[in-house]
């Protein structure tokens, strides 16, 4: 049915957010027209890409700092 059936996204994450962080969120699907879901999939994604990659070390090195 499916040409790459591992394509198929079956894994559920559930994300708690704060009234600001939802209202950021919201604000940023309006802005971009996407939903909510995509939008945030994609940002999650691209975020870890750049840190795996080695591209993005700020909030790595700042987490790391804190400690």
């Amino acid at each position: 049915m499916y040409s790459d059936p591992a394509l198929i996204r079956k894994h559920v994450v559930k994300l708690s957010l704060s009234d600001r962080e939802a209202a950021l969120v919201d604000a940023m699907c309006a802005y971009s027209g996407e939903q909510k879901a995509s939008l945030l999939r994609e940002l999650i994604l691209n975020h870890a890409m750049e840190v795996l990659h080695g591209t993005n070390h700020a909030p790595a090195d700042r987490r790391l700092a804190t400690r």
